[in-house]
């Protein structure tokens, strides 16, 4: 394994090593999701609002870095079997009674329909102004690459 400066992270997997220069990780956050009747929204129910109105619940917990055993696999597939079974009962106890820890109060968030449309306007501009630009560029290099010389 080669060295590493201060601030670079390196695998200790054998036969594998990646170097990755970003700041190490501070956090780790866990997001558990409800779905109401434990049916998750699909990308297109969502994108063309063909389901009823809902409420979804979200958990999260953050944990910090220095509590996740990054360093060994074997600690670290245990810890995340542990955190995906107290998920698995969180869940189990939303869908029951319709809160993620007994006593635990949710805030309830709403979405006005301005915000909504100004979040679709800009994604769907977005996508439009990306099209644009990316349809321009691949023409350009197909007419530079096979039409060198026309005008």
């Amino acid at each position: 394994m080669s060295q590493s400066s201060k601030n670079s992270l390196v695998s200790k997997r054998p036969g594998c090593e990646v170097t990755d220069t970003r700041p190490p990780i501070k956090y780790v956050l866990d997001v558990t999701i409800a779905y109401p009747n434990g049916i998750p929204l699909s990308l297109a129910t969502f994108g063309l609002g063909t389901r009823e109105k809902c409420d979804i619940a979200v958990n999260y917990k953050i944990y910090d870095a220095t509590e996740v055993p990054f360093e060994d696999e074997e600690k670290l597939r245990d810890w995340l079997y542990e955190v995906y079974k107290e998920k698995d009962e969180m869940l189990t106890r939303y869908y029951a009674t319709g809160e993620f820890n007994p006593g635990e109060k949710g805030t309830r968030i709403a979405f006005s329909w301005p915000k909504l449309i100004g979040m679709y306007g800009f994604w769907f501009g977005s996508f439009y102004a990306q099209y644009h630009v990316y349809s321009y560029l691949i023409k350009s290099i197909v007419n530079f690459l096979f039409y060198p010389f026309s005008s």
